[in-house]
């Protein structure tokens, strides 16, 4: 009976290390994705427009006017003027993913 718990404790250490392993393994999957998907050149142009005022349509079709802040490769923040009571800017940050469709306002 105790052969049985030693070696539960053999098998138990021998997969300690393993969940460290599968979180590696997501990244690299996870980067390999992005490049197939083309996110990685969205973000490219996303980052050209930094300081310039843009419509962003969404897959669930809600739309943003703002102005870009900042981008990176997963996220854009985006300031927004709300016609709210007292007309606050919002910033929001959004998934580069979440993107749909990007369009430069001219004014």
């Amino acid at each position: 009976m105790e052969w049985l718990g030693f070696i539960a404790l053999l098998l138990l250490l021998c997969y300690s290390s393993y969940p460290s392993k599968v979180k590696k393994l997501e990244a690299k999957i996870k980067k390999l994705e992005k490049k197939q998907k083309g996110d990685s050149y969205m973000a490219r142009l996303i980052s050209d427009l930094v300081g310039k005022k843009c419509k962003i349509v969404l897959e669930n079709a809600f739309d943003i006017k703002g102005t870009v802040l900042d981008a990176d490769d997963e996220w854009i923040k985006i300031e927004t003027c709300h016609s709210d009571k007292k007309e606050k800017n919002i910033t929001k940050i959004i998934r580069i993913e979440e993107i749909h469709e990007v369009e430069l306002i001219n004014e």
